[in-house]
């Protein structure tokens, strides 16, 4: 293989350079073209499996007295037709009447009594519940 190679460098100067850089350059764009293909499928991977409902929620009013708390809603479906089944917050007992339909670019006013063990916080997470569509989060700040 030497030999061969050492006569067509001596007939063609190029073709022996061309022969040595293939050897390296292959493989290095290989391993380059596997890299490339890992981090690009990586970010995909990470947008599969369930994700929150589409819809949109604002709180209207927060207010009440002592360790009890009204909160009214506005809840605006953005996708496919959604029932809000439950709504829950952290260390409270609420009040709910549900289940409540959403369709599409449709507001629906949502009310909900919370009652705390100390009084209502200064700020909190209201959770929306929408069953196999998953939950959806409302951070309400009462008394505004």
């Amino acid at each position: 293989m030497i030999a061969k190679n050492l006569e067509d460098r001596d007939r063609n100067p190029g073709l022996f350079r061309y022969r040595i850089m293939s050897r390296f350059i292959r493989p290095f764009c290989a391993a380059l073209a596997g890299v490339c293909a890992c981090l690009v499928a990586w970010p995909g991977a990470a947008h599969d499996g369930p994700h929150g409902p589409d819809m949109i929620a604002r709180v209207e009013r927060a207010a009440g007295a002592g360790r009890a708390l009204e909160v009214d809603l506005v809840v605006t479906g953005l996708g496919a037709p959604l029932v809000l089944s439950d709504v829950w917050a952290p260390g409270a007992d609420v009040r709910f009447d549900g289940p409540v339909s959403i369709g599409f670019a449709q507001d629906v006013a949502v009310s909900a009594r919370l009652t705390f063990a100390g009084g209502p916080p200064s700020i909190f997470t209201l959770m929306l519940d929408f069953g196999v569509a998953g939950q959806g989060a409302v951070t309400v700040i009462p008394g505004f």
